[in-house]
């Protein structure tokens, strides 16, 4: 049996406060510390054939914490990335409310994109290619930001990208997908819904 473990990177200091994007990063709270050994603890007895990690820091943190008990190094995906958040990286979350551009974005973000950034419907895409490269009996931790695991999980619910609201990927959150076909594109079955 195939599974893909996604696991969102523990709480930073600036969560909720800065978009940090792909050109910042933020360490962990006192908070995030705890569930960083929360996670690992959890996955301890998981028979991992891999551990893959966004390339921010705040993924590669907390996806080293989890393949260090499996003896695993971790595999750094590209496909993992943060969305791009263009000229929006950087910015506080309470000065992006008062963006126009923002606020039609979080309202059809099927047919928006931040300024110089990617859209929902191209992380979902780049989502879709990595979950379709995992095959045969691995059991995959995948550690990487709340709108990629978003964007998976919206397309396995069969959930229209602008109700992205309805899927919440919390800090140190754990989501599990049972791979159900190899042939073309790949279909999971969700063990759990997010809340």
């Amino acid at each position: 049996m195939t599974m893909l473990i996604l696991v969102r990177h523990v709480e930073h200091v600036l969560q909720n406060q800065v978009l940090l994007g792909r050109t910042h990063e933020a360490p962990f709270t006192e908070n995030g510390r705890q569930q960083l050994i929360g996670l690992a603890e959890s996955l301890r007895h998981e028979h991992l054939t891999a551990v893959h990690s966004s390339p921010r820091g705040r993924a590669v943190e907390t996806a080293e914490a989890i393949a260090v008990a499996h003896g695993l190094k971790v595999e750094i995906r590209e496909e993992l990335d943060e969305l791009n958040y263009g000229e929006w990286s950087g910015r506080r979350i309470e000065e992006l409310a008062r963006d126009p551009q923002w606020r039609r974005w979080n309202k059809r973000r099927s047919a928006w994109r931040p300024p110089g950034g990617e859209s929902m419907r191209e992380v979902q895409t780049r989502m879709l290619c990595y979950s379709a490269g995992i095959r045969g009996s691995e059991s995959i931790v995948a550690v990487t930001h709340a709108e990629p695991i978003r964007a998976l999980l919206l397309h396995v619910a069969s959930i229209p990208i602008d109700e992205f609201m309805r899927i919440d990927v919390s800090p140190g959150g754990v989501t599990r997908l049972k791979l159900l076909s190899d042939a073309g594109r790949p279909e999971f079955q969700l063990e759990a819904v997010p809340a």
